[in-house]
Formats: structure tokens, sequence, C-alpha cells
């Protein structure tokens, strides 16, 4: 049994392609005269919340995070960090009782 990733058919293709005579090539293509067009509207409820979520932005606090990591004075607090992951496997397993 072999087994191949599919290139073969690709390849084999192609090689078709080129042996075929030019004449099949040389189609012109036809324009199509019928345009359709997709109307969209944006509900207001999902206005409001693009609107929540603009203000909800990055906030000063996140952009003088972001400015302390990229000048590499940003310390981490183990404990924190150790903290927050105890409470969030903590509810997990709430969650799965």
């Amino acid at each position: 049994m072999k087994i191949t990733n599919g290139h073969q058919q690709y390849l084999r293709a192609i090689q078709n392609n080129h042996k075929a005579p030019a004449g099949n090539q040389s189609k012109p293509i036809e324009k199509t005269t019928k345009e359709e067009y997709v109307s969209v509207e944006i509900s207001d409820e999902a206005k409001k919340l693009s609107a929540t979520t603009q203000e909800a932005a990055p906030s000063e606090r996140a952009a003088a995070i972001k400015k302390a990591i990229q000048a590499g004075t940003y310390q981490v607090s183990a404990e924190k960090v150790a903290d927050g992951m105890f409470e969030a496997i903590t509810a997990q397993k709430k969650v799965e009782e």
C-alpha cells in the first residue's frame, strides 16, 4: 500500500495540461451579465456591542503595562500567577462536577 499526500494528482494534471492541444486552452472567457450583490445590515444590538467593545479598549493601565514590557521593566509576581492558576483550576473542577 502506498500512501501519498496528494501531490501526484496535481503533477499529473499539470503534465496533462501541457500535453493538451493549444486549441482547447485559448477559449475566450465569457463575462457574466448578471451581477448579484449582497446586502448586509448590522442590528442595533450589534452596534451597541461594538460601541461597548471599543469603550473597553486598552485602558491607561494596560498601556502602562505594555510600555513596561517593551522597556523590559515589567515585574511579574509569581505568587499572583500561581493564585490565578489555582483559582482557574478550582473553577474548572466545579464546572466539571
